[in-house]
């Protein structure tokens, strides 16, 4: 690794972060503007760790499936850093996936490492792997492009780790004898910034979606929990159903919504049948009510769900906070898609949505 902060100032044109300079002040300069923003939408009042994981051999069992795996300890017994790494991971930390020479996807960790046994999905992959290892839940979100770190060496190489890099600190390629490496902040800013700029523009408001996906399966499974006090059982299904988005609650909003109102798809298979004013704090009437529900397209949803968007009184579809107007020029989506006026029933449950409108 250079440690002369000139060694290799002359940054490669393809990058499109200029020429000349010291590498470290550049990247300073250049992720500035995304570290208040990660650390407080990430995982608000801590500060996450970035992790970077090597994976070719089982990239796609663990993408598909939603985790990280490793042994323990190496084939003689050893201890293995790396493999360490993954009991130090914790809820809200940023992990990049790293496979063939590419970051693919980008992934938050759910929960903190647990004991498990080797995944049968990985099948002959790492058949001298001992069986028993760690497992770590990561939420992972696929990047609209792929990003390859050895086009942006030059920049990546002065805040690289002086051991266990997960590439090479000389030549830029991947560092198989690495599975989790630990990254400074600055290198973890950097790549959000390179991802950001040449492979997924609305890598901000992944890292927020995918941080409160984890909280909205959390509060599913405590309301799951306390639907089991409700003493009909007849109530206590319909409300179970609706809570998953099936049953009652999407039929009755399906009789009042027939598409999507942003992206006019009306295909319902396709579509969710999203709580206007939140499930936790309905009563059970409002709960199932087709008034206080929209069937949205999923990526909509999202949004919607969490108050990043929501409709005025004549249906317009409205905004205020930067990153979701971001998130929608990605998607090009421009405005709603007029079906109807709003009814009255809908209209008092959306001017409450309004008021918690993100700013």
């Amino acid at each position: 690794m250079a440690s002369d902060p000139e060694a290799g100032g002359g940054l490669s044109a393809a990058t499109g972060w200029g020429a000349g300079g010291d590498p470290v002040e550049t990247v300073l300069l250049k992720t500035a503007s995304l570290t208040s923003a990660t650390k407080s939408q990430v995982r608000a009042g801590s500060v996450p760790s970035y992790w970077w994981v090597n994976h070719k051999q089982t990239y796609r069992q663990e993408t598909d499936g939603g985790y990280i795996w490793s042994p323990k300890a190496n084939a003689n017994g050893a201890r293995n850093v790396t493999y360490d790494n993954l009991s130090r991971c914790q809820r809200g930390d940023v992990v990049f996936s790293y496979a063939n020479g590419r970051i693919s996807q980008l992934g938050l960790v759910e929960t903190a490492a647990i004991t498990a046994t080797k995944p049968p999905e990985f099948g002959s992959a790492g058949e001298n792997w001992s069986q028993e290892g760690w497992l770590v839940r990561v939420n992972w979100q696929p990047l609209r492009q792929a990003l390859v770190p050895q086009t942006f060496f030059e920049l990546l190489q002065p805040l690289l780790p002086e051991r266990h890099s997960p590439i090479s600190t000389s030549t830029g390629r991947g560092n198989q004898g690495v599975y989790l490496a630990g990254l400074n902040e600055s290198l973890g800013l950097l790549l959000l910034q390179l991802i950001e700029e040449h492979a997924d523009p609305a890598v901000r408001v992944h890292l927020v979606v995918l941080a409160e996906e984890g909280e909205y399966t959390a509060a599913l499974l405590d309301d799951m929990q306390r639907l089991r006090e409700v003493p009909s059982s007849t109530e206590r299904d319909a409300l179970t159903k609706a809570r998953l988005g099936q049953g009652l609650f999407r039929h009755r909003v399906s009789e009042l919504e027939p598409a999507c109102r942003v992206t006019g798809l009306a295909r319902q298979e396709f579509l969710v049948a999203s709580h206007i004013k939140p499930w936790r704090d309905c009563d059970n009437s409002e709960r199932l009510s087709g008034a206080n529900g929209l069937l949205l397209s999923p990526h909509v949803d999202k949004l919607f769900d969490r108050h990043w968007i929501s409709f005025d009184s004549g249906g317009e579809l409205i905004w205020q906070h930067e990153a979701a107007g971001e998130a929608l020029r990605c998607w090009g989506i421009e405005g709603a898609n007029l079906i109807r006026p709003f009814s009255r029933e809908q209209e008092a449950f959306l001017s409450a949505h309004r008021e918690a409108l993100r700013y």
